[in-house]
């Protein structure tokens, strides 16, 4: 664009020159005032603000720092190094602490001082408050290490002082010291002697006290009275075991006699042992004669007829004497059980008799028992204070408390503060700081305003390369503007560097409703409709076209998604069997093109716009692949999947993909894939219509 030659434009932020419109320079603009202005603002805020800060610096007199250390070991007062022992050492560290500017040992520092010659001037005041003032004391982290610090104008006075703070708290802390360790050992003779007393003492009360009560020993079995009850009770279970085995034996012998088992009872007789014994032998006898003769020569023979007689007198007197061989047996458990019953009666008894004897017998020993275990609690103390004694007087001279100087105060060379050079330095940036901020200052409300110029629109020509498009005419962000359609650059205010417009962002695919879902497959042609189904399960054309007939298994209902974003589909049973014709290989594509070539992308195009023209939709050429895909995703967002788990159903997604779908996903906390329906319901009721009507052929 042409410039006007007579146009001038100034931009004082800029440049401090003047141009024409058509970029001639015309020369510098005045700024002698502005520069005295300045110059003059900086120089007397810099030379006031370093002139005070510096005379400050230099007038504070000098502080001089003496330093000594000290390591300081209480007196123990327990020879045992437990843990209540290490306590009290801590606290005994800390109140020695305490000690070193204590006003009892700060006067004797002063006096002590006077006598040298080197007496602290605190004017009219108190020597003791100016020595407190002077001092500090602190303890070493983790030691038993005290830091003495004496502070003071006067060089030669802050090394003497600490000195003599050391001198005079060794000396006072050994003659204390002395003195405690003394008390400590004469207190603890004393409880000895009165732990002595007490347990000679209670021991003639237990031995008065065991002899009244006619207690032989501690052991309580020992006891004549005590082990006689114990005999009695041993005595009376045994009897009562002998009365209840002599009853059960009672009751067995009468059992076996009403039972007529009789062979029990009789066995131990020996009378009737020998009669069995002959009895049988003569039965032998007898069926050894029936095996060899007949039973009327058997009669006729005398020999036969006389061991029969015999026989049978045996068996009556074997009857007789078995009776016999009962009632004694009953006779002998009887007696044995009448016995057992009387000895347990006397022995319960006698028990009765002696039980009161035995509990007063028992609560004497019972006294006689608490009062040994209190004579042994005394004697074990009484022998803890004497091994405390003995441990002490032992260690008498470790436990006194001991001083060891780790360094002691020297005369300083130079002052510890102020450190005149660092804070002249510091004086001097922070006054070159103040009047660079009091030019700023006075510059702020002396600055000149300045008329914004219209902002310029820049349209490029057509033989000029617009950077945010690319070389197929579209915007390389997308938006509505078409193929046509250029990037506007704008200047801003200030005619610096152009800004470019916000470019909108790329829109979502078209989503297809459940009617339309409905109508788009009932419509179309019988061999398109698996092809739509594919796609409204979140197949992309890429994958149609790598689909083969192998990929389909009609047992488990199943699709395997080939390509990059492998995956397994569950289909339903009527889309498996369409998919997959019979008697088709494995390696034939599942889906042919238009002239049953291989799938290309505008087959797959042609198809999907063609069904959406057949089933009347509204805007039918804007329904692609991408819509059919962009529903079934857009199904499953809806429901709250997590996009982490999207990919097994519909396949890899972008990052710009995702973002543009986190708008459809519900507030709520989102969901796994057991939780979702994996399927469009139009699909699914497209589905269960085919697998009817073909029910209904078969019929």
């Amino acid at each position: 664009m042409p410039r006007d030659k007579g146009a001038t434009v100034q931009d004082p932020r800029l440049s401090d020159r003047v141009y024409s419109s058509a970029g001639d320079n015309l020369g510098p603009v005045p700024r002698s005032r502005v520069m005295r202005r300045r110059v003059a603002v900086f120089s007397g805020v810099f030379l006031v603000c370093a002139l005070a800060s510096l005379a400050y610096t230099f007038v504070r007199p000098a502080v001089y720092l003496g330093t000594a250390r000290v390591q300081v070991t209480p007196q123990l007062k327990s020879a045992v190094n437990d843990v209540a022992a290490q306590q009290d050492s801590n606290q005994a560290f800390l109140v020695e602490m305490q000690v070193f500017s204590s006003r009892p040992l700060l006067e004797k520092v002063a006096a002590r001082l006077k006598d040298r010659g080197q007496a602290i001037d605190a004017g009219a005041g108190d020597p003791v408050a100016a020595l407190q003032n002077m001092l500090t004391v602190n303890p070493v982290g983790g030691t038993n290490v005290v830091q003495i610090e004496a502070q003071s104008p006067q060089r030669e006075r802050v090394a003497p002082v600490v000195n003599t703070v050391i001198d005079v708290y060794r000396e006072e802390q050994a003659r204390a010291g002395e003195a405690a360790s003394t008390k400590m050992l004469a207190d603890l003779r004393e409880e000895t002697r009165v732990m002595d007393t007490q347990v000679a003492e209670r021991r003639k009360a237990v031995e008065a006290f065991r002899l009244r009560s006619n207690i032989v020993s501690a052991e309580r079995d020992e006891n004549q009275v005590l082990a006689r009850l114990k005999g009695m009770g041993t005595s009376l279970a045994t009897a009562n075991e002998r009365e209840a085995t002599a009853d059960g034996k009672l009751r067995a012998v009468e059992q076996a006699v009403a039972e007529g088992r009789l062979a029990q009872l009789s066995k131990d007789n020996p009378t009737v042992a020998g009669m069995e014994q002959r009895l049988s032998q003569w039965r032998e006898e007898w069926r050894a004669l029936e095996r060899q003769f007949t039973p009327n020569y058997l009669g006729m023979d005398p020999d036969a007829r006389a061991l029969k007689m015999r026989i049978d007198s045996l068996e009556q007197q074997l009857e007789v004497e078995r009776g016999k061989a009962q009632q004694n047996a009953v006779a002998v458990a009887r007696e044995e059980l009448n016995g057992a019953r009387a000895a347990s009666r006397r022995l319960q008894q006698q028990l009765n008799e002696d039980k009161q004897s035995v509990q007063g017998f028992s609560r004497s020993f019972a006294d006689f028992k608490t009062m040994q275990d209190e004579l042994d609690g005394l004697e074990k103390l009484r022998q803890t204070a004497r091994q405390k004694l003995l441990t002490l007087e032992a260690s008498e001279a470790t436990r006194k408390p001991w001083v060891q100087v780790v360094e002691l105060a020297t005369t300083p060379e130079s002052a510890w503060r102020p450190l005149y050079a660092r804070d002249a330095a510091i004086s001097v940036v922070a006054s070159l700081l103040l009047a660079f901020l009091a030019v700023w200052f006075v510059e702020f409300f002396n600055r000149e305003e300045v008329v914004a110029g219209p902002s310029t629109v820049i349209i490029p020509q057509q033989w000029v390369q617009n950077p945010y498009q690319d070389p197929s005419g579209r915007l390389a962000h997308g938006g509505a503007g078409g193929a046509g359609a250029a990037a506007l650059l704008q200047h801003g205010p200030d005619g610096m560097a152009p800004h470019a417009l916000p470019m909108p962002a790329r829109p979502l695919p078209r989503e297809l409703t459940g009617a339309e879902v409905r109508q788009l497959l009932a419509s179309a042609a019988p061999e398109v409709q698996p092809m739509l189904a594919c796609l409204l399960c979140g197949l992309s054309p890429a994958e149609l076209e790598a689909l083969r007939a192998g990929d389909v298994d009609t047992a488990a209902q199943t699709l395997a998604v080939p390509g990059g974003s492998k995956r397994v589909l569950t289909l339903p049973g009527a889309l498996a069997q369409a998919l997959r014709p019979a008697r088709a290989p494995a390696e034939a594509p599942l889906f042919a093109g238009s002239h049953g070539d291989k799938l290309q992308l505008d087959d797959i195009q042609a198809v999907v716009t063609s069904s959406a023209h057949d089933a009347h939709l509204d805007l039918p050429h804007e329904i692609t692949p991408e819509t059919l895909r962009h529903t079934f995703i857009a199904h499953l967002v809806r429901q709250g999947l997590r996009f982490s788990e999207l990919n097994r159903l519909a396949g890899r997604l972008s990052a710009e993909a995702l973002n543009a779908l986190a708008a459809l996903a519900p507030p709520s906390d989102r969901v796994s894939l057991a939780a979702v329906d994996a399927m469009l319901p139009g699909v699914r009721d497209w589905a269960g219509s085919t697998a009817s009507t073909e029910t209904s052929t078969e019929v």
